[in-house]
């Protein structure tokens, strides 16, 4: 990859530590199908997956969803994977545990968690109701962002960091309407949709890409 680490989108930043899975650490098959489902729609968007006239041809986005049979893990797209399906349980990475202080992810799963894992972990930390979180890259969304009075991280806070993650995690705890939309403005075209449920948060996210597109 580029060496600008800030720049290219799939760096993982952050140390991390990968355990094999075995068959009862695999995400439940009806929440990737459900994500999935979503994805599909997303790709065909243009708001998740790979373009060679984007990022250096590198994938983007990522999708997280938690544990439903511990709350205090979550599964994350690993990375580079969201331009091929996930509904295949080797796509996902269960996170045990993370470290902001340290910068790691202790997580469990075939291939490297997601660049923004620890990201979906502030989001997570900061509201037990959150159970999905989506994240994309939408370009007509994220410059009409002030327009749409959309919530925002500021342009100051660089892409993959722990600043991004404490500065989510005060945005998230600040905004309490759910689902929760908001931009990453140091992170072109990144925008989160965080809520309850699949249906309800990705439904958001692509009922504001119509309000951005008038």
């Amino acid at each position: 990859m580029p060496s600008d680490a800030t720049l290219t989108e799939g760096t993982i930043r952050f140390s991390y530590t990968l355990r094999a899975p075995a068959p009862g650490d695999r995400i439940a098959q009806a929440d990737s199908d459900a994500a999935e489902s979503w994805c599909a729609i997303l790709r065909a968007l243009g708001l998740l997956g790979r373009d060679a006239a984007r990022y250096h041809g590198y994938a983007f986005g990522n999708v997280s969803v938690r544990d439903s049979r511990s709350r205090a893990r979550f599964y994350v797209t690993a990375s580079q994977t969201t331009d091929k399906p996930c509904n295949a349980p080797a796509a996902w990475v269960r996170i045990d545990g993370c470290d902001l202080a340290r910068f790691s992810v202790a997580a469990t799963g075939d291939a490297p968690p997601s660049s923004e894992t620890l990201t979906h972990a502030a989001i997570y930390a900061a509201d037990a109701a959150i159970g999905w979180i989506f994240h994309v890259h939408a370009p007509a969304i994220w410059r009409a962002a002030p327009r749409l009075e959309l919530a925002a991280v500021g342009a100051e806070v660089p892409y993959g960091s722990p600043e991004l993650a404490t500065a989510v995690e005060r945005l998230a705890q600040s905004h309490p309407a759910r689902p929760l939309l908001f931009a990453t403005l140091g992170h072109e075209d990144g925008v989160f949709a965080c809520g309850a449920d699949a249906d309800g948060t990705a439904g958001a996210l692509v009922a504001l890409l119509a309000r951005a597109s008038r």
